[in-house]
């Protein structure tokens, strides 16, 4: 845990936790619809509707507060991705499965776009967030190859676990690459998020199981 972790002091009281849950709010706000160029320590508490002041009792510096941000987001995103702890394969069969899994990581990542472009541009220069974010993308990782090893007697690939991690490094470098730098940055061609995915889940299904 770094210096800047234990510096947050967290609310007890009602009033006092309600004006914190603002105040990231106001935060997590600001990243999406400005970037990191917009996240002040001004913005928030005019957003917020909390003092400046107060702010800093809780948060000493604007660093410490997107980080605080960063937490709290990590933790909800991690939260959603209950498709990565399935049991049993699907009745629908392996290609059914994997497509499933697939579909939804990338799914979710597109989803939470503008939060994820704000941090991982700030991760080029920062790299308490940058190390953050790798341990939360790992960790990722690690929850989709299980879940994908869940039909691994129906891979053709020699070494599933090789195939499992090759598999999320593409859904992983595809998406993020379509976050940061838009859907027309490769190819001037159009290409929907729904097709995007459908053949995203495709690809890496094909890539696994062979072609259907």
């Amino acid at each position: 845990m770094s210096e800047i972790d234990t510096e947050i002091r967290q609310p007890r009281q009602k009033r006092s936790r309600e004006a914190y849950a603002r105040v990231l709010q106001a935060g997590r706000d600001i990243l999406e619809e400005e970037g990191i160029q917009g996240f002040t320590v001004q913005a928030v508490s005019k957003r917020a509707g909390v003092s400046v002041g107060s702010i800093y009792l809780r948060a000493p510096s604007r660093e410490a507060l997107l980080l605080a941000i960063h937490a709290q987001e990590t933790a909800r995103m991690d939260q959603e991705e209950v498709w990565l702890a399935p049991t049993s394969v699907p009745p629908g069969g392996a290609r059914a499965h994997v497509e499933e899994i697939v579909t939804k990581t990338a799914a979710q990542m597109l989803a939470n776009a503008s939060i994820l472009r704000a941090f991982m541009r700030r991760g080029a220069e920062d790299p308490e967030i940058f190390a953050r974010g790798r341990i939360s993308s790992q960790g990722v990782a690690e929850h989709f190859e299980t879940a994908l090893l869940l039909c691994r007697d129906d891979f053709r690939h020699p070494d599933p676990e090789t195939a499992s991690d090759f598999a999320f490094r593409m859904i992983y470098s595809m998406t993020i690459r379509r976050i940061t730098h838009g859907s027309d940055f490769e190819s001037s061609r159009p290409l929907s998020d729904e097709v995007f995915l459908t053949e995203l889940a495709r690809a890496i299904a094909d890539y696994l199981l062979g072609p259907a």
